[in-house]
Formats: C-alpha cells, structure tokens, sequence
C-alpha cells in the first residue's frame, strides 16, 4: 500500500449509542498512513471517523478549515467480498474465503457488485447487482439437494429475498467440492438459464467504514473514488476554492467592485454552512473584520447581494436593530465570525469573494 501521509485524521467518540446521540469528532495532528491512523483511533478513542449525513459532513469540514489542513482520513476503505449467508457458524475456519474466479479478481468500484456463476465450468464473474439473471438458493433443510436453481430471472437483491422466504438464502460456496457438487446439480436446469449464468450469494459493497457501521452516506468529490487507493480521505479543497480572501484594505464598495472584476461577487453567508467556511476564511485577515455581501435599505432590510434576504443570522447582540431609513454595511468579525453593523462604507477592511455564483 502507498503510504500517503496526511496532515490530521478524525476518530468518532460516540459510536455504540442510540443513533440519537450525536457523535463527537476529534482532530488528531499527527501524519500518519490510514493503517497507523486505524489503530491510534481505536486504541485512544472508538474508531476512525464515520460519517453519517449532510451535517456530520459539514461539522468535519469546518474542522478541518479551522485546522488549517486540506486532508484528512476518515474511517472509509474499500469493501471486501461476503456471503449473504452470514451465520459464522456455517463456515469451518477460511471457507468463507473460498473463490473461484474466473479471471483475476475484480479491483471493485463505488457501486455494490454481486457474482454469478457458469453453469458450464462453475467459474465466477462479477456483475452490476441490478441485472436480472436465474438464481441458486441454498436450503438448509434438505441435505441431499441443498442447492437450488431458480430459473425465474431476477436482479440479486430480489434474487436474496425469495431464496430467503423459500428456503434458506442465495448459495454460499465453501469449498471447491461444493462448487463442483452445484455442477452436477444445477446442470439438469441450465437449458432453462439463459445465458448459463446465475447468481450465488457472494457480494460487496463499493466501501465500508471501519467501525462496521452499514451507513451509506457518500460525499464524493469530482472524479472520485479514483481507485488509487484502498482508503478514503476527506478533502476541503473545493471548499476553500469557492471563497477567496483579498488582503488588501478596501471601502465596501471598492470590495464589491473588485470581487465583480476579479472573481464573481462578495460572499452572501446564507447559511451555516457557507458562515463555517466564511468564519475560517476570515481567521487569515490582518484586519479586525471583513467585508462580506451584506447590505441594509429602506423598505427591504437586511439583504445579500445575491438577492436573498437575510434569513441565516449570526448577528453579534443588538447589531441586526438599526433604524429603518439608515442604508448600512454589513461585516464578519475575522476573529469570531460574528456580524457586525456598525462600520461605514468609508472603513478601509480585507473581504472574502467568492469565485462562483451561489445563493445556498
């Protein structure tokens, strides 16, 4: 495995409870490969970090922004090959790694793959799970045929079900004896079969997380996964290119003109989300604030210069009451990430751009 080193690592603090009880993500800032990283977090805290949702998402992020750092590994890593039969009591010690591969195994993709086997050979392929082939059950009950052919095509999912409620599951195969025992019993139905294939119960989920949770949120970024690797880090990045700080001291007009000129406009902070990357942007100003997109006008109120009004708030105490005639500015603390409306347009502050067209 490549080692790539990154800057900080996330580990879940919360992970046995009731889902809930929100989880609690620690920053780790030590370089280590995800295989280092694996076994610090499950020695020190519950496991490498598993992300669940949009706002897990976003409260990573805004940790990451606020260490400074672009990478972090969580807990996501390539999935491996298992039996829908999942009782370990069924398989003797290895049985349930036993393939037999028609080719070289495939490398896997982000996408759950399920495996069908040649009536002819008893070879395996790897299929898209959403194709419709005949199936092999495997019913516990009946020693002397345990496998069964079911010549009605369905996609493997479905394929699961009625062997579940028929008999016991799709087939698992332990050994090559009972790979060639399926040969001879199957064969008799595999003019029925179409085109000499039919799924067994064998399958893999594209990724898995480390802690063994079965959530399946996924924030992929743009041409990702890439298969580079066998584990997955976060990346803020995009985030970070989607804002811009100028450090140079300008009126709120002059701001406003030269994120125009320059970039796409002054950022409209419309949400918690767009205000955690803001509030880290901003920590880089030599300035006590920052202009941002916000502006005050008889008859409208608050509004961004976007277009939306002022929903999201994050006002610093009493600074979003100001007399309904008065035309004002508005700016983020680079401190703090409060807003402020007590500066002039005449005040000389670095501001935040942002580099696309947004109204979050």
């Amino acid at each position: 495995m490549t080692l790539l080193l990154f800057t900080i690592l996330l580990v879940s603090g919360l992970c046995s409870l009731s889902s809930s009880v929100p989880r609690r993500f620690h920053v780790v800032k030590e370089q280590k490969s995800w295989t280092e990283a694996q076994q610090y977090c499950r020695e020190e805290f519950t496991d490498l970090a598993t992300i669940d949702n949009m706002t897990e998402m976003e409260k990573v992020n805004s940790m990451i922004l606020e260490a400074g750092a672009g990478n972090a590994w969580i807990g996501l890593k390539q999935g491996k090959w298992r039996w829908s039969l999942a009782d370990r009591e069924f398989y003797r010690e290895n049985e349930s790694e036993f393939r037999n591969w028609a080719s070289n195994p495939p490398n896997g993709g982000a996408e759950k793959e399920c495996v069908a086997r040649k009536h002819a050979n008893g070879k395996w392929h790897h299929n898209k799970c959403i194709e419709r082939l005949p199936f092999i059950c495997y019913d516990g009950g009946n020693s002397t045929q345990p496998y069964v052919l079911v010549t009605e095509e369905k996609n493997w999912p479905d394929a699961q079900r009625y062997c579940r409620e028929k008999h016991t599951d799709l087939a698992s195969v332990r050994n090559l004896t009972e790979n060639d025992m399926m040969i001879k019993e199957v064969r008799a139905g595999s003019h029925e079969g179409g085109n000499g294939e039919a799924w067994i119960g064998l399958f893999r989920d594209g990724w898995e997380w480390s802690d063994g949770s079965n959530s399946s949120f996924r924030y992929w970024g743009t041409g990702e996964p890439n298969f580079g690797t066998q584990f997955l880090a976060v990346t803020t990045q995009h985030i970070y290119n989607k804002l811009v700080l100028v450090r140079e001291n300008k009126t709120w007009r002059e701001a406003l003109q030269y994120c125009r000129e320059h970039h796409v406009d002054l950022v409209s902070v419309t949400s918690k989300r767009v205000q955690r990357w803001v509030r880290a942007r901003a920590k880089g100003a030599s300035t006590a604030h920052v202009w941002v997109g916000l502006l005050h006008s008889y008859g409208v109120g608050w509004y961004w210069v976007c277009g939306q009004t002022v929903c999201y708030r994050n006002w610093t105490q009493g600074h979003d009451q100001v007399d309904s005639f008065q035309q004002r500015v508005g700016a983020v603390e680079s401190g703090g990430g409060l807003w402020v409306s007590n500066l002039t347009k005449t005040d000389k502050l670095h501001f935040i751009c942002t580099t696309e067209e947004w109204c979050d």
